[in-house]
């Protein structure tokens, strides 16, 4: 790939080298500061301040856009995956790049959401190394970014919750057309590069898909222990809402999903209502003798007071909230476990995106293992039929389908508002690529280079060389392939000549060292299924696996 051609002075060197210093300590601080509040038993703390699987994504998207000419990467995620502790790692990354012609100074990072949420910004200076406390803005600081980013060069913009805030002529549209960072030619000429996330950003994927071979998607990978909206409704953990705007039908909510289920295990619970209807759960919590709280920007529970609360659980108590606990708001492990029941608010046409991200998005997350362990939650009612939307959404956002959203879909990421952009189709999909995998080192005897072998044989063969190995890569290889239900066996041959062992054994090990997702000859009739190839590699004694996955609950990198 063509870089961009930089003429660095010896003071821009030390300037980077520093910032890299700056960086790395302010890091290393972050971390020992967590690993303190996790110790003394902070609940926003967690275990790890940056996890291993968010390392990996954001050295992924760090060498996509090493490596590639991609200008725009958006990032497809459950809700509660764990998006902070990745936007910091690949800011990292990106600031202490050994290349200097690559490595972006720390103050052109910037951490930027359409969101009018203050808590969002509060949250993430909080958690971020100091060297970044100072480009983190929600929407109502935008107006502060103005002089940042005008002339602005050499520099990264994570847009977090990206399908809030981003329709045509809103705040964050303005601000980035005015500065030039809605021309492609600008973006390129001055190396800038964008991060787009969302769980729910069905629009803006299909409008981003329209910016052709500058655009890559990127999965977050989802770890074992991570529970989500699908296991929910598997585990009847997630149930249907219904209407809650009499006494009668706020007393069959609480004697039902609270008293009769919880009896004397008392939980916190949380239902989603409004000013004409709060009364009826009041008066239902009266009835029943259990304590009543409201949440609302008029009467907020403060953080502190919030905590009072699940420390100190004598009877069961109701929050009843209004514009709380929505996309963004964090509810800590620790507090997952003392709640019960939840409500969302009831909607004749709901809307997927409010749905996902409601009262269930907010308890998804890292404690599956609990929950199979036997802890008793739920039900968290709320819209069945959002919650399979969104799942069908999950595994292919490029298929038509059913999303029933009141999101605008007058965007400021639709190419009409992109000067400049020339329309390059991807070849495919490019969310339905996987990265190589590599089985290096194998015996010259091995059975798997008799060329004489039938098909049928070699997979026996492979199955069992996989069944062997025991890093997680290759036992999700395994399980992939494996599943033949699901997943198809493409092709199985043994390049020989000059052009095919370039094609499918060094370019695929190529594309493997350098972490990019990669697909090679798939007819249109294939791309509609699972699939996977590999190639034998006599001369290095090698196979090289090439995977196909549109069922991203299947297989993730």
């Amino acid at each position: 790939m063509e870089r961009l051609k930089t003429n660095l002075s010896v003071l821009d060197y030390k300037t980077l080298e520093l910032s890299r210093e700056i960086v790395l300590n302010d890091y290393d601080t972050a971390v020992k500061h967590n690993t303190e509040l996790f110790i003394n038993g902070d609940v926003k703390a967690s275990s790890s301040y940056i996890y291993n699987n968010q390392k990996e994504d954001a050295n992924c998207i760090c060498n996509t856009f090493y490596t590639t000419n991609k200008r725009v990467v958006s990032i497809i995620k459950r809700t509660k995956v764990g998006m902070d502790g990745l936007m910091i790692e690949i800011a990292k990354l990106i600031t202490t790049h050994s290349d200097d012609n690559f490595v972006l100074h720390r103050n052109n990072i910037f951490f930027i959401t359409g969101m009018s949420n203050k808590s969002w910004e509060n949250d993430m200076k909080d958690k971020i190394p100091a060297c970044f406390k100072n480009n983190v803005y929600h929407h109502g600081q935008l107006q502060n970014l103005q002089s940042k980013l005008k002339n602005i060069k050499n520099a990264i913009l994570i847009i977090d919750e990206i399908d809030n805030g981003d329709k045509e002529k809103q705040k964050l549209h303005k601000l980035l057309e005015v500065n030039g960072l809605l021309d492609i030619k600008y973006i390129e000429e001055n190396n800038i590069r964008f991060v787009f996330v969302s769980a729910t950003m069905i629009h803006e994927l299909k409008c981003l898909d329209n910016w052709g071979d500058i655009h890559f998607t990127h999965y977050m990978q989802i770890p074992a222990n991570y529970i989500g909206h699908k296991d929910f409704l598997e585990l009847g953990i997630i149930q249907e809402y219904y209407e809650i705007n009499n006494n009668k039908l706020a007393e069959k909510w609480i004697e039902t999903d609270i008293i009769n289920r919880y009896t004397t295990d008392f939980r916190v619970h949380i239902i989603r209502t409004d000013a004409k209807n709060k009364d009826y759960i009041y008066n239902a919590c009266k009835k029943f003798k259990i304590n009543f709280k409201n949440h609302t920007s008029d009467d907020r529970i403060s953080y502190e007071d919030l905590k009072s609360i699940f420390d100190d659980i004598t009877n069961h108590i109701v929050i009843a909230v209004k514009g709380f606990f929505r996309r963004a708001n964090l509810i800590p492990n620790e507090w997952k476990l003392k709640i019960g029941a939840m409500h969302e608010k009831f909607c004749k046409k709901p809307d997927t995106n409010v749905q996902v991200q409601g009262l269930p998005g907010r308890m998804t997350g890292y404690w599956k293992n609990k929950i199979l362990d036997g802890h008793k939650t739920g039900p968290y009612r709320t819209a069945i039929n959002a919650i399979n939307e969104y799942e069908e959404f999950y595994k292919n956002p490029f298929n038509k389908m059913k999303y029933n959203t009141n999101s605008s879909k007058k965007l400021f990421v639709d190419p009409k508002n992109i000067k400049n952009l020339e329309v390059r189709p991807n070849e495919i999909v490019v969310s339905n690529k996987r990265i190589p995998i590599i089985i290096n080192n194998l015996n010259e005897n091995n059975i798997i280079f008799n060329k004489s072998l039938k098909r049928e044989e070699k997979i026996k063969i492979i199955f069992e060389l996989l069944k062997r190995k025991t890093e997680d890569k290759y036992k999700k290889l395994y399980n992939f392939i494996t599943n033949t239900d699901e997943v198809y066996c493409l092709q199985i041959t043994q390049p020989e000549s000059i052009d095919s062992y370039k094609k499918h054994i060094t370019d695929i090990v190529n594309a493997s060292i350098k972490n990019i997702a990669t697909c090679i000859d798939i007819k249109e009739e294939y791309k509609t299924v699972n699939n996977w190839q590999v190639f034998i590699d006599n001369k290095e004694k090698r196979l090289c696996f090439v995977l196909w996955c549109i069922d991203h609950e299947i297989y993730v990198d």
